[in-house]
């Protein structure tokens, strides 16, 4: 009876293992990349199916006496590395080899020390009269292939016991409660029947599935990251063959249309609408230099007949032996940044002509080259700084604008007009003589009296130079400094006149803005001069004093008029701001020859005595002379004058005011001189007299 109940288990083995092998063979052929990133130094399933399908054959062709058979089988099935187990009707397990155990067991059966694992490997024997376990226990650590715990009518042997029918290429996860790990397990249930057709037994066998199970968990989850970044990539993937015939294409996520992806397919590169010849062409070259040297292949292409610009970047890689790969990009974007970074690297922010960078690029081309009728004219803003520091950068940057739009009216659009300094620019005419460039001159000037003629507190004023290559020079350099050259004595031959003139300009803007009250200037001066004769001070220092006392607020034409003419007081932020004066002022008169010398008192005419004035927070005789004097006069006509948020101070009262900081805001014996001058002179409506 057991001979026969061996026979039949090694004809399910048989049977099994053809199926496997068939199934396994299959298999191998769609996933021979997974095969081969997985290979290992052991034995893969195929290769053990073989050499037990083999080892079967062999012991049943031997098969002689019942004795040496029954043993022979015995042997087989211990040996086997596929699980074999016989269950009866009722569930229970008749018999089973260890490697049936191994497979379907949850935990380490081996290191558990079961007796009946032990007995197994000592006596090399099959495993009979387990103890009746539960299906619910046998499965309780059983998952299917989504990951979810076995059901009871999931189970195969259930499935076999309660229906009769078989149960082949089962798979079970066996999950590790230790680990976590998971055994996978494939298996066939055969059911087989006595003689009346009543179920008399099942024959199991398994084998272990895990590493090609891991393989396909490992290719899926490949094929989901290419997918993930074929779906984030904006690039075209076109399969071709070598004469441009569109084999395959990804498309997804494209400028191309959902509903035209499919139409490419098939045709070749030169049969689709929006590729150019020109386009084809090149592509035809690349794809030809590329199967020639087997190397990646990447060209630019531009394309017109969207009716704009299309750019494109397109690269080839070999595929297969007779496929191309090209990938193609669309990067207008980025050519049309590109562009837009070059504009910006060869034009001036703030007028829109032309840089340095782009003039000098432009001079070094006629290196060693003849010069004869090229010209270079220098253009320079003259008191542009005075500008800046008086009425703010904005209002610089707007002078700048004016004289850039008079330059490109006057030049033409192929001469090279460029900022090429601060206030400084340059032009470059290929053909011209300096007969042309000297009526271009008046034709400027003309446009400025016409642009002064508006009122502006500052005109804007240029000097000119210019000078015409005759061929003696070796470059434009030459030129350029003999243009640069012509313009500064120009500007020599005007600056005497210029002095002059940025006093009455300095004068004006002071009328425009009394910041105070009308004649707080003349009373400044006249006190002013009336304390500086007092301390002994000479008839030029006098006059240098009044100067001084004339333009000592000059820094309040920088501060904003909302600050400037606020009617309350001014907040922290605001006298912050405010506080700006003195070093715009000096600033103001550093940039102005007749005033640079009393630019140092402008500076400093907010020092306290006790060092808590600013900007320096200067104490005592470090603070200038000139300033100390300014200090104390400033402030008593301050209080004697009405300010918008409040009334004027008798003489009385501001004097009182005056002793009071006496050693803290004021020098002492400067207020005691002020004290004796006050008591020869009246202060009536604003105005003082002896």
């Amino acid at each position: 009876m057991l001979i026969a109940l061996l026979i039949a288990v090694i004809l399910a083995v048989i049977l099994f293992l053809q199926n496997l092998s068939l199934k396994s063979e299959a298999k191998t052929k769609t996933k021979t990349k997974i095969k081969t990133e997985t290979k290992t130094e052991t034995k893969t399933e195929t290769e053990t199916e073989t050499e037990t399908k083999t080892e079967t054959a062999e012991y049943v062709g031997t098969l002689t006496e019942p004795k040496e058979c029954e043993e022979k089988i015995k042997k087989l099935l211990v040996n086997l590395h596929v699980g074999v187990a016989v269950f009866s009707s009722e569930g229970d397990l008749i018999v089973c080899n260890r490697k049936f155990l191994e497979l379907g067991s949850a935990e380490d059966l081996q290191k558990k020390g079961l007796p009946f694992i032990e007995q197994s490997l000592a006596q090399k024997s099959l495993i009979e009269h387990l103890p009746k376990i539960s299906f619910e226990t046998i499965i309780e650590h059983f998952i299917n292939e989504d990951g979810q715990s076995l059901t009871l009518q999931e189970f195969p042997l259930f499935k076999v016991i309660t229906t009769g029918k078989p149960a082949r290429e089962q798979i079970i996860g066996i999950r590790n409660p230790d680990t976590g790990k998971v055994r996978w397990t494939m298996g066939d249930n055969e059911p087989e029947f006595d003689e009346s057709g009543k179920l008399s037994k099942v024959i199991i066998t398994l084998v272990d599935i895990t590493e090609r199970k891991n393989s396909e968990k490992a290719l899926r989850e490949s094929e989901t990251r290419l997918s993930a970044f074929l779906k984030v990539i904006p690039d075209m993937f076109f399969l071709l063959d070598r004469k441009g015939l569109i084999i395959d294409t990804y498309l997804v996520n494209t400028i191309i249309p959902s509903h035209m992806q499919a139409e490419f397919i098939g045709k070749n590169i030169t049969d689709i609408e929006f590729v150019e010849e020109h386009i084809a062409e090149r592509a035809f070259r690349n794809i030809e230099k590329l199967f020639a040297t087997g190397e990646l292949q990447t060209f630019e292409i531009t394309s017109l007949k969207s009716g704009k610009d299309s750019f494109f970047e397109a690269r080839l890689v070999l595929c297969g032996d007779d496929k191309v790969l090209a990938v193609v990009r669309d990067i207008s974007q980025r050519k049309k940044s590109e562009l837009r970074l070059y504009d910006m690297s060869i034009h001036d922010a703030s007028t829109g002509i032309y840089n340095r960078n782009y003039f000098e690029l432009n001079l070094d081309q006629y290196r060693n080259q003849d010069t004869t009728g090229v010209g270079i004219v220098i253009c320079d803003i003259d008191g542009l700084k005075l500008v800046n520091d008086t009425l703010g950068h904005v209002v610089g940057d707007d002078y700048l604008k004016i004289v850039a739009k008079i330059l490109g009216e006057c030049f033409d659009q192929n001469d090279i007009v460029a900022r090429i300094g601060g206030d400084e620019f340059a032009i470059l005419i290929k053909h011209t003589t300096s007969q042309e460039l000297s009526v271009l001159e008046l034709k400027m000037d003309k446009l400025l009296k016409i642009i002064n003629s508006e009122q502006r507190v500052i005109p804007i004023s240029m000097s000119l130079g210019h000078a015409v290559g005759n061929g003696k020079q070796k470059d434009l350099r030459e030129l350029l400094k003999m243009a640069d050259n012509m313009m500064y004595r120009k500007k020599l031959h005007q600056r005497q006149s210029e002095k002059s003139k940025n006093i009455d300009i300095l004068t004006k803007m002071l009328e425009v803005r009394d910041f105070i009250t009308e004649g707080h200037g003349d009373r400044m001066q006249e006190l002013s001069g009336e304390l500086a004769e007092a301390t002994g001070m000479s008839k030029n220092e006098i006059e240098d004093m009044r100067l001084f006392a004339q333009f000592h607020d000059i820094g309040k034409v920088g501060i904003p008029d909302r600050i400037l003419f606020k009617p309350g007081r001014l907040n922290e932020q605001e006298k912050d701001e405010m506080k700006r004066h003195t070093e715009i002022g000096y600033r103001i008169a550093r940039s102005s020859p007749d005033l640079m010398h009393i630019s140092d008192w402008i500076l400093k005419h907010h020092e306290w005595w006790d060092g808590n004035g600013y900007p320096f927070k200067l104490k005592g005789e470090q603070i200038p002379l000139q300033s100390r004097i300014l200090s104390i006069v400033d402030t008593f006509d301050a209080m004697t004058n009405n300010r918008p948020y409040r009334k004027a101070l008798t003489k009385e009262d501001a004097l009182a005011e005056i002793i009071r900081f006496s050693g803290t805001q004021f020098d002492p014996q400067l207020v005691d001189k002020f004290l004796e001058l006050m008591k020869r002179i009246k202060v009536p409506s604003g105005d003082l007299k002896r």
